[in-house]
């Protein structure tokens, strides 16, 4: 933009970068809070970029996710990796994981 003042918006916010990824973040978890392991598990980067970016009128997802507190817009994310931060719940799906390939691995055997 050519508007000096807008383009100054954003650093009215101090850590705008932190304030971002927690927002993110926040937006994240209480997407993934509301559907079972299995479906996020099968389209977790659909329900991870849904849950950023938000879906337009026609329940396809937007191409960005603007802050107004200080115009700054996320066109894209990278997700590198999906683990839970809580221990109990990473070992629960490590656990559950181990099962599956056991399972899967009988039925092959059999």
């Amino acid at each position: 933009r050519t508007d000096a003042a807008s383009a100054a918006k954003i650093f009215s916010v101090p850590d705008f970068v932190g304030d971002t990824c927690k927002a993110i973040a926040s937006r994240v978890r209480g997407s993934v809070a509301q559907v079972p392991f299995d479906q996020f598990h099968r389209e977790s980067a659909r329900l991870i970029r849904q849950a950023v970016f938000g879906l337009d009128g026609q329940n396809k997802i937007r191409g960005s996710c603007k802050f107004d507190s200080n115009n700054l817009v996320i066109t894209n994310i990278d997700i590198q990796s999906v683990e839970p931060v809580d221990q109990k719940t990473r070992d629960s799906l490590q656990k559950s994981v181990q099962l599956a390939i056991e399972i899967t691995t009988k039925s092959q055997e059999a």
